[in-house]
């Protein structure tokens, strides 16, 4: 079994870890200390860096997964609207057409119904015009008749007077 790469800290980060502490004693913990976390031995589990390469590749390879999956599942959904959005212009535009012949229909039987008002109306109005006609006629025959039996009666008074 091949010995690990051991790791040494720089002079410059150890003379920084000794400039926090007054006591050298403790200086040399905190550097030993770090000695150990950098060199893995902090841990009980080993962290293998080509373990981690790996642990981090699956996890991007997972990312994009999901991602791929997502991004087909939004074309899917967008090609389900699309689809959706086409049936319901089928609907809307067969209902407009329903609409548009029973408007015309509609119109057909309202001009069909003026008509025949306006035939009756006529028909009606002739009718007056023909009774108002006769009335008329009437009146005047009444009106002669009272002025010629008027005008007998002046000439038989007359008569009358004369004898």
């Amino acid at each position: 079994m091949a010995r690990e790469k051991e790791y040494i800290l720089n002079e410059s980060f150890k003379a920084l870890l000794e400039s926090i502490f007054s006591n050298p004693e403790q200086s040399q913990k905190l550097i030993k200390a770090f000695e150990e976390v950098v060199n893995d031995r902090a841990t009980t589990q080993r962290l293998n860096f080509e373990n981690l390469k790996n642990q981090a590749i699956e996890e991007i390879r997972q990312e994009l997964v999901s991602k791929d999956l997502f991004q087909s599942e939004i074309k899917r959904l967008e090609s389900l609207i699309y689809s959706e959005v086409a049936r319901l212009e089928g609907i809307i535009n067969t209902k407009i057409a329903e609409i548009k012949t029973e408007i015309a229909e509609i119109k057909t039987e309202i001009k069909t119904e003026i008509a025949e008002v306006k035939t009756e109306f006529s028909e009606q109005i002739s009718s007056a015009k023909q009774k108002a006609l006769y009335w008329l006629l009437g009146t005047a025959v009444a009106t002669t008749v009272t002025i010629l039996s008027s005008v007998w009666t002046m000439m038989n008074f007359m008569l009358e007077s004369l004898k």
